[in-house]
């Protein structure tokens, strides 16, 4: 038996044994049967490409790069201006993302079997199945308007295909959502300032040790969440100017999401913090002088930190301990901690109620109203009657039943893997689109994900840079990736 390897001119040739598939030619008489071995790792790679093969979507890729290279920068001009608008108020989302509709609109001649590739990708294609569930649960919703207007949001989807053409040039796009991200910061200060006595500097209605700008503190600290996680990247993965860079962004960051109050948004940080901390510790070798400055280092840091961070975070650590004591000590649930969680355990009773098919997108609310009412409980007395129980896992479970949660999970399982191909990207920052996932998804525990426009808007982007950032490195290697090995009969 030799090993071989068929390209798609049908030319066979040896090849060395890899984790990607081999074909293996045995002698059968006067034809020779070729048996390809596919292994799980293949499979999975699948998801990567979609439905087309390498090659075609290496052309499809490069076509893109084609036409009036005055076009071709127009359009890279709005992806760019697209992602510098994410940390912008909602007009400026909306703004920017039909400045990039447009100049991908310009450039369809040369891009649309890159668009093809993207709306055919299995992960847009999950989205669109999740999303038909949540548009056929409006016919059992008590409040079909509410629901409709929910999954209107998921318009941002269109981040998968239109961002594919500008794969090549990840790097500069993930720089558009840093210089959006530190004109936010700017932003910041300025409120600080303003506060602190400097009455021309720009400032907004803000309470108390919440100070997220012009956007909301839930949606500013859970977006800054995933510019975290590009930073980290870049410290990880950089070199030089990179790794200062991310450096740098890293601590902005933090003082940024610090500064908001958001809570979820600091749980979510201090995750992201630990697991970059245990990637770097795995890619050291240790000895004794470096694992001693590592514990100075970890000292002087955490004290610093410590010193400027807790006198901005100390009051809503305080009362968030004040509010735990209240719910499982007094059974108080009338704070901000305690509505919270009522909200999460209404939400299990809701799915109690109706286990398959949920209440119905945007049933969640007149669902909560209802069983008050039944209890003999007047929903006007009550502050924890809001639209979603703070739980992007618990809301799908809700609206949608099994069925809902089912589909939703398979998304996310789905993003899981083709970000993991994505951390792979050469660019340092373009790497980071996988760590900014997951910091939006962990500060979403306590948050809807798919409810806000600024946390979907940052969501789909991300996604967008991932199924672009997989796609781009897979069509770059070598070795054949799912459908480019058959199983074919050939002469002897």
């Amino acid at each position: 038996m030799r090993l071989l390897y068929e390209d798609r001119s049908g030319s066979l040739h040896s090849r060395r044994p890899s984790s990607v598939g081999i074909v293996a030619t045995v002698d059968a008489g006067p034809e020779t049967v070729v048996d390809t071995r596919m292994d799980s790792e293949r499979v999975i790679d699948r998801l990567v490409l979609g439905w087309f093969s390498k090659p075609f979507v290496r052309d499809a890729l490069e076509r893109a790069q084609a036409g009036p290279r005055w076009l071709w920068w127009l359009h890279l001009l709005g992806g760019f201006g697209w992602m510098v608008c994410l940390s912008g108020r909602t007009t400026y989302i909306e703004v920017g993302g039909a400045l990039l509709w447009l100049t991908t609109l310009a450039r369809l001649p040369w891009i649309w079997r890159a668009l093809v590739v993207g709306l055919a990708h299995p992960l847009f294609l999950a989205i669109v199945v999740w999303t038909t569930w949540r548009s056929i649960s409006l016919l059992w919703s008590p409040d079909p308007m509410a629901g409709l207007d929910r999954i209107d949001k998921i318009r941002f989807i269109w981040n998968i295909p239109f961002l594919l053409p500008l794969a090549p040039m990840l790097g500069p796009l993930v720089v558009g959502i840093l210089v959006g991200s530190f004109y936010f910061n700017l932003a910041q200060v300025s409120h600080a300032l303003s506060r602190a006595g400097l009455d021309w500097l720009p400032q907004w209605e803000r309470k108390a040790n919440r100070n997220s700008a012009w956007n909301e503190p839930v949606a500013a600290g859970i977006s800054l969440c995933a510019v975290l996680g590009f930073h980290l990247s870049a410290l990880l993965k950089g070199r030089r100017g990179w790794a200062a860079l991310g450096g740098l962004g890293t601590l902005i960051t933090l003082a940024a999401i610090v500064a908001t109050g958001t809570r979820a948004a600091w749980i979510a940080a201090a995750f992201l913090i630990a697991i970059a901390c245990v990637a770097a510790a795995l890619r050291v070798r240790w000895t004794t002088k470096r694992a001693a400055l590592a514990v100075v280092l970890a000292v002087v840091f955490l004290g610093a930190g410590g010193a400027v961070g807790w006198p901005v975070a100390a009051p809503r650590a305080l009362e968030a301990r004040e509010e735990l004591r209240q719910v499982f000590q007094e059974r108080d649930f009338s704070s901000y901690t305690g509505t919270r969680l009522l909200l999460m355990w209404w939400a299990v009773q809701a799915f109690a109620d109706h286990p398959i098919g949920g209440t119905g997108e945007g049933g969640y609310q007149p669902w909560v109203l209802s069983n008050l009412e039944k209890r003999g409980i007047d929903p006007a007395d009550r502050t924890h009657t809001g639209p979603h129980p703070h739980n992007t896992l618990l809301q799908p479970l809700a609206n949608t039943g099994l069925i809902g949660l089912g589909l939703y999970v398979g998304v996310l399982l789905l993003m899981a893997r083709v970000a993991w191909t994505a951390r792979l990207h050469e660019h340092p920052y373009a790497a980071g689109a996988p760590w900014a996932l997951l910091g939006l998804f962990v500060a979403c525990m306590f948050e809807v994900m798919h409810m806000n426009t600024h946390i979907l808007a940052m969501w789909f982007a991300c996604m967008g840079l991932v199924v672009a950032g997989s796609i781009h490195y897979v069509v770059g290697q070598d070795d054949p990736v799912g459908g480019d090995v058959e199983l074919k009969r050939t002469p002897e």
